[in-house]
C-alpha cells in the first residue's frame, strides 16, 4: 500500500529478539495510524484482560499517518500500553522527530513486549536492529541519557529518567524536549528495564501522489499564515506567546483552578502569563517540523505550557515563575508528568493543613515543591507515596472524597463547575480525566469549527453552564480522535483541518478515497475500539462515579451564579452522550453500532 510500509517491528525483551511482520493494509485503511493504529495493535495483542506491570502489556509507539509527509504541523506521535496509574488504556502523544525516524527505518509500528533482565535500550539503524545493556545510564536523567544514545546511534531517542525507573505512576518519556505526559507510560518502560528506544531512520516516506500533497501543503500552509486564513489568528498567537499566554484569562473566566481545585480564579494569575514575562522569553520551542514552535522558553531553562502554570502554579498558590519554571524542570529531566506532578503536591498540600499529613507542606512554597519532586521520582520519604499519584494518596490518608481525579487521572487546567461540556468529557475520555480528547473548551467559551453527529464542518457555541446539548461532546471526540490518528495538532489545526480536508491529506499519501464522513467514521472507530478496551479492563468503568467534593461545592467566581457538578448531573449528561454513540444505557457499544463501524 503507497504511503505505508505495511511493516511492524516486533521485540520480546525477555527473550531477547526481534523481528519484523507484516501488516495488514486493510487495517491501515480502518486505521491508518497514530492513534488508531495504536489501540488496533494493544486491542489485538493483549487479548482481554492484562496486568499493566507484566511481560504480556505491550508498549505500542505508532507514528502519526501522515508524519514524514511535511505537511504543516503533522508530526505527533505516540505510545500506547495499559495504564499503571489508571487501570485502563495508556495514550501518550508528542511532536518529536521519533515518529519520522522510525517512519524511515520502514515500519509503521513498533509493538515491545516482555522484561529485559538489566536495563536496556532497542536500537534500530540500518546496520542493525537490537537490544543493548546501557546499564550505565541507571539514574541518568532525561536530558543527558538522550544525548549519550544519539551520540552513540543518531538519529531520536526516546527515553526514560529516574522517575521511570523507579515506576513512579505518573512518569513520562522524553524525546527532543518533548513529553508523552499523563497515563504513566514511562513507567511502563521502566518495569520493561527499558531505559530508551533510538531509532536513526534511512529511507524516504513516499507518498502515492506527491505532486498533489504538495499542492494540499501549500493550501494548509496559507491558511496559517496568510491574511484572511482560517488559522492565521491562533497561528500568530501560539507562536508568539504559547499556551501560557491563556493563564490570565482563565482565571478571568472562572475556569483556573487554584489552591487545589478550592477554586477557579487566582488573584495572581497575571504574573503566569507569558504576556507578564515576555522579556525573558528565550527562545520558542516546537515540535518536529512545526512552523509555530509555541513552546515558550523561560530564562533558557524550560518552556512552560498552560497546563504547568496551573498545577505548579495556582493549583499551589505559587505566583513567581521562577518557581513554576524551576519545578517544571525537575519533572522534565527527572520525568515526571507535570500535571499529574502538580495535583500530587497540591494534595499533599491540603493534607499537611489538615493535619493527616506530619511534613510541613504549605501552599505557595515553591522551594518545598521541589524538593517534593525530587523525593517522588526517587521515591524517597514522602516521595515514596507521592509516586502513587493522587488516587492512591487519598486511599493511603482516607481522603479519596478530595482527591480529584476521574478513573485515575488527575484533571487539567479546567474547572469543570464553569465549563460543563468539559465536566462530561473528563467522564468520557478514554485515558480519564483529560482536555485532549475532546478538547472542547473553546465550543464551550466562545464557539468555532467543529463537526456535528454527521460529521459535517459547522460552526457550533454551546451554553457551558447548561447540562443541556453535551452530545456534542461525542461528535468533538470522533474528530479530535482523527488528529491524533494523522498526527496534527490540535491547538492550531482545529480550526483549518476539517475531516474532509484531512481526507484529502490521506488520500494523497495513501491512494484512499475517503470521503470527509469516512474520516469521521474512521475516528468514530477508532473511540469505539478504546471503548471496548477499557471495558475489557473494567466492565464496571462507569457503574461507580468519583466526584472530587471539590466538584460539587459551588464555585465562588462572581458571574458563575454558585455553578457545580453534581453525579446528578453528569448522569444526565451521560445518558444522552450514550445515546448520541448509539451505546446502551451502561455504556456499552450496541452490536448494531459495532456493525455499523466493521467492529467485531
Amino acid at each position: 500500500m503507497p504511503g505505508a510500509w505495511n511493516k511492524v517491528l516486533k521485540v520480546d525483551l525477555s527473550e531477547d529478539k526481534i523481528w519484523d511482520e507484516d501488516l495488514d493494509p486493510e487495517i491501515i485503511k480502518d486505521y491508518l495510524g497514530g492513534n488508531g493504529l495504536g489501540i488496533k495493535l494493544l486491542y489485538d495483542e493483549t487479548d482481554g484482560h492484562v496486568e499493566a506491570y507484566s511481560e504480556g502489556n505491550p508498549l505500542v509507539f505508532v507514528p502519526g499517518a501522515l508524519n514524514g509527509s511535511q505537511i504543516p504541523m503533522t508530526e505527533k506521535c505516540g505510545f500506547y500500553s495499559k495504564s499503571p496509574l489508571t487501570g485502563i488504556m495508556a495514550e501518550g502523544i508528542f511532536g518529536a522527530s521519533i515518529g519520522e525516524q522510525v517512519k524511515k527505518a520502514g515500519y509503521d509500528a513498533l509493538v515491545i513486549k516482555g522484561k529485559a533482565e538489566e536495563l536496556s535500550s532497542i536500537v534500530i539503524t540500518e546496520e542493525e536492529q537490537k537490544i543493548v545493556k546501557t546499564t550505565e545510564l541507571e539514574g541518568t536523567g532525561i536530558d543527558k541519557s538522550e544525548e549519550v544514545l544519539k551520540e552513540r546511534y543518531g538519529g531520536a531517542a526516546a527515553v526514560i529518567g529516574p522517575a521511570g525507573e523507579n515506576l513512579v505512576k505518573y512518569a513520562i518519556i522524553g524525546c527532543d524536549g518533548r513529553q508523552v505526559g499523563r497515563t504513566g507510560l514511562g513507567a511502563v518502560m521502566g518495569w520493561k528495564n527499558l531505559k530508551g528506544i533510538v531509532v536513526n531512520g534511512w529511507k524516504d516516506v513516499e507518498p502515492a501522489f506527491p505532486e498533489v500533497l504538495n499542492k494540499l501543503k501549500s493550501e494548509a500552509f496559507k491558511e496559517f499564515t496568510q491574511e484572511g486564513g482560517e488559522g492565521k489568528e491562533s497561528f500568530d498567537a501560539y507562536s508568539s506567546h504559547g499556551t501560557v499566554k491563556f493563564t490570565g484569562m482563565g482565571s478571568e473566566l472562572g475556569i483556573l483552578p487554584t489552591r487545589y481545585w478550592e477554586f477557579g480564579e487566582f488573584d495572581e494569575a497575571e504574573k503566569l502569563s507569558s504576556y507578564h514575562w515576555e522579556d525573558d522569553i528565550s527562545e520558542s520551542l516546537g515540535c518536529n517540523r512545526c512552523p509555530c514552535r509555541c513552546g515558550q522558553v523561560y530564562k533558557d531553562t524550560v518552556d512552560i505550557e498552560y497546563e504547568t502554570s496551573f498545577s505548579l502554579g495556582s493549583n499551589l498558590e505559587i505566583s513567581d515563575i521562577r518557581d513554576v519554571a524551576k519545578a517544571n524542570e525537575i519533572c522534565d529531566d527527572m520525568g515526571l508528568d507535570t500535571l499529574e506532578a502538580g495535583n500530587v503536591v497540591g494534595f499533599l498540600m491540603r493534607l499537611s493543613e489538615e493535619g493527616i499529613i506530619d511534613d510541613d507542606i504549605n501552599f505557595g512554597d515553591g522551594e518545598v515543591t521541589s524538593e517534593i519532586l525530587k523525593k517522588a521520582a526517587l521515591r524517597e520519604e514522602i516521595g515514596d507515596i507521592a509516586a502513587e499519584g493522587v488516587k492512591g494518596i487519598g486511599e493511603k490518608y482516607s481522603r479519596e472524597e478530595i482527591a480529584v481525579h476521574v478513573n485515575g487521572l488527575s484533571p487539567p487546567a479546567y474547572d469543570p463547575r464553569a465549563l460543563k461540556g468539559m465536566g462530561l468529557g473528563y467522564y468520557t475520555s478514554t485515558r480519564g480525566a483529560c482536555h485532549l480528547r475532546a478538547d472542547c473548551d473553546g465550543i464551550e467559551l466562545g464557539g468555532g469549527k467543529t463537526v456535528n453527529g454527521k460529521g459535517e464542518w459547522v460552526d457550533m457555541s454551546e451554553d457551558r453552564a447548561s447540562i443541556q446539548g453535551k452530545e456534542y461532546v461525542a461528535w468533538r471526540e470522533n474528530y479530535v480522535t482523527l488528529h491524533d490518528t494523522i498526527g496534527s495538532c490540535k491547538l492550531t489545526g482545529r480550526s483549518v483541518y476539517s475531516p474532509e480536508f484531512m481526507s484529502r491529506f490521506i488520500n494523497a499519501h495513501f491512494d484512499l478515497n475517503l470521503s470527509g464522513e469516512d474520516m469521521y467514521k474512521t475516528g468514530e472507530r477508532i473511540y469505539n475500539l478504546e471503548r471496548l478496551f477499557n471495558l475489557g479492563q473494567k466492565p464496571d468503568l462507569d457503574e461507580e462515579l468519583h466526584v472530587p467534593e471539590q466538584f460539587k461545592t459551588p464555585t465562588k467566581v462572581e458571574g458563575l451564579n454558585g455553578e457545580n457538578l453534581t453525579e446528578e448531573q453528569i448522569r444526565k449528561m451521560l445518558t444522552d452522550y450514550y445515546k448520541a454513540r448509539g451505546w446502551d444505557e451502561k455504556g456499552v457499544p450496541t452490536d448494531k453500532k459495532l456493525k455499523e463501524l466493521g467492529l467485531k
